[in-house]
């Protein structure tokens, strides 16, 4: 029972957008509190405008689990560096919004509800020097570990299910979203309010053992309401996002003492519509990457990978090839101690299809604590 509540659990995580996966830890177990910090250093040769991207960032969360019940809550701290190739920089550093989930797990078939809640505990109302270096993170072939500092009061509701199929054990996971209007930025006219409409998310699950290797396989399809943005009392226009595939692949097997990873991970996003005319922001997003989790002691576990990334937009595009070392150090029963180091080199076009150099530097560090 505990097994599959686990499994289930992670299926509407995953249908859930932006939450930390603790919850499903949290219904196997006890529960966890983490802190720790997040670094990656973006630099851009050969494209006019920008020369260095930072960002420095410290999250932290719990997870409290009740029987069938868990709850979490996540949040961080962000301080985002933007130095344009003329040496003028400019930082902003806020708390992001603070995101609070609630899961139940109900019948003897392991059945999972989950509300997930919204605060708008970031920067609203940037001014057009923020709203810059807000925006100049958002794209996906970036990765920067926070995309996006706020995005309005929301409600997301979701539930998941697991069906046993023979070998195979087969989710279901669905969550419709909600967002209030809210005041992401001003500019020369005055504050700039969004409305996002309304979310709707299904996705599907399987995954089986295949000898003494475990096969997970997932799609998820989002579509959306009509977006309206405008001035303070005033409806300015709306946009139509187009609907977004997720496909994704992961074999785990064991190799020695070790555990060999391989994931695949393909996102589509369709163009979007506004009044009429397309916005020329469909994107093809393809990720692979392969790790080798090495016990060096009883304490210690050494992982090195490696990763690709690759985005083909409709306006620009370009890819990033990384190599990655982190350690795994459990100092106690309950302190689990992960710090990363990550290097990434590759090319970026920009919107006048102008072919440049980008590179990044990333490390991290994280405490967890189970209790």
């Amino acid at each position: 029972m505990r097994r599959r509540a686990h499994r289930v659990a992670g299926l509407a995580a995953l249908a859930l957008a932006g939450v930390p996966n603790l919850a499903a830890q949290a219904l196997g177990g006890g529960g966890t509190a983490y802190a720790g910090m997040e670094v990656r250093s973006l630099r851009f040769e050969r494209l006019a405008g920008i020369k260095y991207l930072r960002q420095v960032g410290i999250p932290f969360g719990v997870v409290l689990p009740a029987g069938r019940f868990s709850f979490d809550a996540g949040s961080a701290w962000v301080r985002t560096t933007m130095e344009r190739a003329d040496g003028t920089a400019h930082s902003v550093g806020a708390f992001t919004d603070t995101q609070v989930r609630g899961t139940a797990v109900v019948g003897r078939e392991a059945m999972v509800f989950t509300v997930v809640v919204n605060l708008p505990t970031g920067p609203t109302a940037a001014p057009p020097r923020d709203y810059a270096v807000i925006g100049a993170i958002s794209p996906s072939l970036f990765g920067f570990p926070v995309a996006s500092y706020s995005s309005g009061f929301s409600i997301t509701g979701g539930a998941a299910a697991v069906i046993p199929a023979g070998g195979w054990s087969i989710g279901v996971a669905g969550s419709v979203r909600v967002t209030r209007r809210y005041t992401p930025y001003t500019d020369a006219t005055g504050p700039i309010t969004y409305r996002p409409g309304a979310e709707a998310r299904i996705r599907g699950g399987a995954d089986r053992l295949l000898g003494s290797s475990r096969l997970s396989l997932g799609v998820t399809y989002s579509t959306f309401g009509d977006d309206q943005f405008g001035g303070a009392s005033t409806v300015r226009g709306q946009y139509r996002p187009g609907p977004r595939w997720i496909g994704e692949a992961q074999l785990a097997a064991p190799v020695g003492a070790g555990t060999l990873s391989v994931g695949l991970w393909h996102f589509h996003r369709s163009a979007g519509d506004t009044t009429g005319a397309s916005a020329r922001n469909r994107e093809d997003l393809t990720s692979g990457e392969v790790s080798l989790s090495l016990p060096v002691s009883a304490r210690l576990d050494f992982t090195p990978a490696l990763s690709v990334r690759r985005s083909d937009a409709e306006v620009g595009g370009g890819y990033l090839v990384g190599v990655e070392a982190g350690i795994h150090l459990r100092l106690s029963e309950r302190v689990v101690f992960s710090p990363t180091v990550r290097y990434e080199s590759g090319s970026l076009d920009d919107d006048r299809l102008v072919r440049g150099r980008i590179s990044a530097l990333v490390g991290s560090a994280f405490v967890r604590v189970f209790y």
